[in-house]
């Protein structure tokens, strides 16, 4: 068989299969609108939340008081340094009782001004 055989045959086979998808494609039924098959609950217990966006990407002190949700954002964002922020969140926290100050350490770091 000739390298031309070859090509046509193949040719011949790729645009019978595209002639076949059109086909299918123009006689599928289109009318039925698309439902999903049930709506998404969300579950309160679940750990995987949607991530809450924080307010503001800046280290300075916040205007409006924090949120517990925010202060729990603001630290995780802050973990790696010592910011206005991160000691406004901190002493939210620690007001709301969500979090407990390390007796061992000097100082009450989130309550000084910087």
């Amino acid at each position: 068989m000739s390298p031309w055989h070859v090509v046509s045959s193949v040719v011949a086979v790729l645009g019978g299969g595209v002639v076949v998808v059109i086909a299918l494609g123009c006689v599928w039924p289109v009318d039925r609108p698309y439902r999903p098959a049930a709506p998404r609950r969300v579950n309160a217990q679940c750990p995987l939340r949607p991530v809450e966006w924080p307010k503001a990407w800046t280290c300075d002190l916040p205007s409006p008081p924090l949120t517990l949700a925010d202060a729990h954002r603001a630290m995780q964002l802050h973990r790696e340094h010592n910011c206005a922020r991160k000691r406004a969140a901190f002493a939210t926290l620690v007001a709301a009782g969500h979090a407990t100050p390390d007796s061992a350490r000097r100082g009450r770091w989130w309550e000084v001004p910087l």
